[in-house]
């Protein structure tokens, strides 16, 4: 399979340092002793909470509430 987009290789270490101090709240330091895997891994877990809060925000759903309706959908099954 012959692919038209060149992919570029290259790491843009400015991006990472931006998310982490931003995002993750975390230091340069910490930021620049994680490995690529771990902060994947973080910032996965910011990006599933950050949507679960604003889900709860559109619905105007409490966490409480939430935790009902999971409980709830899962007697169902």
């Amino acid at each position: 399979m012959i692919h038209d987009e060149v992919i570029d290789p290259t790491i843009n270490f400015a991006w990472f340092r931006f998310i982490g101090r931003t995002k993750l709240a975390l230091t340069n330091k910490e930021v620049g002793r994680l490995t690529i895997r771990e902060f994947n891994a973080e910032y996965q877990l910011y990006k599933d909470n950050f949507d679960f809060e604003m889900l709860l925000t559109a619905t105007r759903t409490t966490y409480a509430k939430a935790k009902q309706n999971s409980q709830k959908a899962e007697e169902w099954l």
